[in-house]
């Protein structure tokens, strides 16, 4: 039996984009993880690098994008400090010094205030934690390690867990 042709560049170049159009029917991606994929795939360099070219040319890979679209669905449904925000982005290559100031124009544009989520994000927690059988100090050092493990910064989180959950035991209002 003959073996069938070998496959033209042109034609490689064909699969490396239905292969990336495949990854990214699911969600918008960065471009480094299509490039990940396409390498993970058996796809070499040059090919990647072409499909790369022809996806960003027609706008399918967008980082700039992609952070705008990442920022307003953490801020709708998890919500989270720019610094949480930034690290999770670099995860997904792109630079902190990159994905910043994207994030806070972003939040800018969108009339977002990374205060008033820590409020927002406070004010929920601090609810399921007045119901727990808890010493005031124990309720607060939980309110306080929430907060920075969702990236807001010091002065918020002190603000926050003063007004929401005091030394006294009483809250005091915003």
């Amino acid at each position: 039996m003959a073996e069938p042709p070998a496959e033209t560049p042109e034609e490689t170049a064909a699969r490396a984009i239905d292969a990336a159009l495949n990854y990214l029917s699911y969600r918008q991606r960065t471009r480094l993880e299509v490039r990940r994929k396409l390498l993970e795939r058996g796809f070499d360099e040059e090919t990647v690098e072409g499909a790369m070219g022809r996806l960003e040319n027609v706008g399918l890979v967008d980082d700039v994008a992609f952070i705008g679209a990442y920022v307003r669905d953490r801020v709708a449904h998890r919500p989270m400090g720019v610094r949480r925000m930034a690290s999770e982005l670099y995860v997904k290559g792109i630079p902190r010094d990159e994905a910043i100031p994207h994030i806070e124009a972003t939040l800018a544009e969108e009339g977002i205030d990374e205060e008033a989520m820590a409020w927002r994000v406070g004010e929920r927690k601090a609810m399921s934690l007045r119901v727990r059988d808890e010493p005031q100090d124990v309720r607060r050092r939980r309110l306080r390690e929430h907060l920075h493990r969702r990236g807001f910064g010091p002065r918020v989180i002190r603000e926050v867990v003063d007004a929401l959950l005091p030394r006294n035991g009483r809250a005091n209002d915003r």
